[in-house]
């Protein structure tokens, strides 16, 4: 009895011991291993104007270079890429220098854990920059990245001469630098240099503007012509931008009767008061002067055009009590007009930015460029802007009546049925 009862305390013994072994076997095994560090790729190719791109190309087990539109790779074998998303704010267009910012999110593959915190010393990210990581409940990992846009600026366009004021370069005029794609796509700076034949007359690097007086420094009888090129200007367009190709302008004779005396160049014109215009110093010259980046109208008798509107050749130009051309959204006289980047006043349909604005035209019979608010018909058709001169769409509510203006074109829906269930009138009204 004592063998038998021996031989079971044994057999206790060993099974107990067997399965301390299979647990302890069973726990270390379950063990994840824990992930040092973090490698991934990641990459824009889109233009600058264009929008972030909403799909994100991602790569497993890949080390290529890739160029889709935009991308995320990883080529390790301890986790993959479940999912990313913009985190930049806004729905804007990209410029060149521009960082947006990306979350991605990592989740470990089989014996793989993330540990509980990661810096830049433990990820590392190519073609982009590191900004933070977290571990998530799930226990993934996610990373936030900004992912620079580079690229090459446009040339300028329309690279010529304006008809009065001789020798006045102008260029990128019928591009209008207040719509989102446009002025993102834009420096807005300049390197532009003036030949005599194949001579080099004059030089001017990273400047701001679209027209130039090259008169000045036209001091001898010749054939002219110009080269501009759009430039980076901030750091960030110097690191991350390129200049673009020249554009050639057409050319510019200047007879013996015309040349210049060579007074009102630039480097003369630095600050100071002449005529009560501030800016504009030294200098005989008359009609249109460019200085420090600003242009002024000077009559013969030496005074110059300021603090209100002035007509050439049919055309409007506004001047502030400085005597300055102004550009962009002005305001004379309690009403609002638009200025082109040369000067001209504006008429008729305008989209500045995202909205549409309208400009009497003289056929209007109205203030000649004034903007309008309120209900406005053209062309048969009848449209209504608000207070701040936009052009409402959609279903709007105007004198406590409901109205609805087709989106995308803002003229308003009459006799006629508005989805399912809304009749509009002929008046376009909509009675509840």
């Amino acid at each position: 009895m004592r063998t038998g009862g021996h031989r079971r305390r044994i057999l206790s013994l060993a099974v107990a011991c067997l399965m301390v072994l299979f647990v302890s076997g069973t726990a270390a095994a379950a063990t994840p291993k824990t992930i040092a560090g973090v490698t991934i790729r990641v990459g824009i190719n889109i233009n600058a104007g264009d929008m972030l791109p909403d799909a994100v190309v991602v790569y497993t087990n890949s080390s290529d270079v890739q160029e889709d539109v935009a991308y995320v790779g990883t080529n390790s074998d301890k986790y993959w890429i479940r999912d990313t998303e913009w985190i930049t704010t806004g729905n804007r267009y990209a410029s060149i220098g521009d960082q947006p910012k990306m979350r991605i999110y990592l989740t470990p593959n089989g014996d793989y854990a993330f540990r509980g915190s990661y810096s830049s010393s433990s990820v590392t990210v190519k073609g982009g920059t590191f900004l933070s990581a977290r571990k998530e409940s799930d226990g993934d990992l996610s990373i936030v990245v900004s992912i620079p846009i580079k690229g090459r600026y446009p040339a300028p366009t329309s690279a010529g001469w304006y008809n009065y004021g001789l020798g006045r370069a102008v260029w990128n005029t019928e591009l209008d630098i207040y719509d989102d794609y446009i002025s993102a796509s834009l420096s807005g700076y300049y390197d532009i240099c003036l030949y005599r034949g194949n001579s080099v007359v004059h030089k001017v690097e990273n400047y701001h503007g679209t027209t130039y007086n090259f008169y000045p420094y036209m001091t001898r009888q010749g054939t002219y012509y110009y080269k501009v090129r759009s430039v980076p200007h901030t750091q960030a367009q110097k690191q991350y931008g390129t200049q673009s190709e020249w554009t050639v302008s057409d050319e510019i004779y200047i007879g013996p009767e015309d040349v210049s005396d060579g007074s009102g160049r630039q480097q003369e014109a630095v600050g100071g008061i002449s005529d009560g215009v501030t800016g504009v110093v030294g200098t005989s010259q008359v009609g249109w002067i460019q200085s420090n980046g600003s242009w002024y109208f000077r009559y013969p008798n030496g005074t110059y055009q300021s603090n209100g509107w002035l007509q050439l050749n049919g055309v409007w130009y506004l001047f502030d009590s400085n005597g300055r051309m102004l550009t962009g959204w002005q305001q004379s006289k309690g009403l609002w007009y638009y200025l082109q980047a040369n000067g001209a006043m504006y008429s008729g349909w305008l989209k500045a930015g995202n909205y549409w604005y309208y400009l009497n035209t003289p056929a209007d019979g109205g203030v000649e460029g004034a903007m309008r608010t309120g209900w406005l018909t053209i062309g048969g058709k009848t449209y209504y802007l608000n207070a701040d001169g936009i052009m409402l769409e959609g279903w709007q509510e105007i004198d406590k009546k409901y109205y609805y203006f087709y989106p995308g074109y803002g003229y308003k829906a009459t006799n006629t049925m508005i989805g399912t269930y809304f009749y509009v009138d002929a008046n376009g009204v909509w009675n509840p």
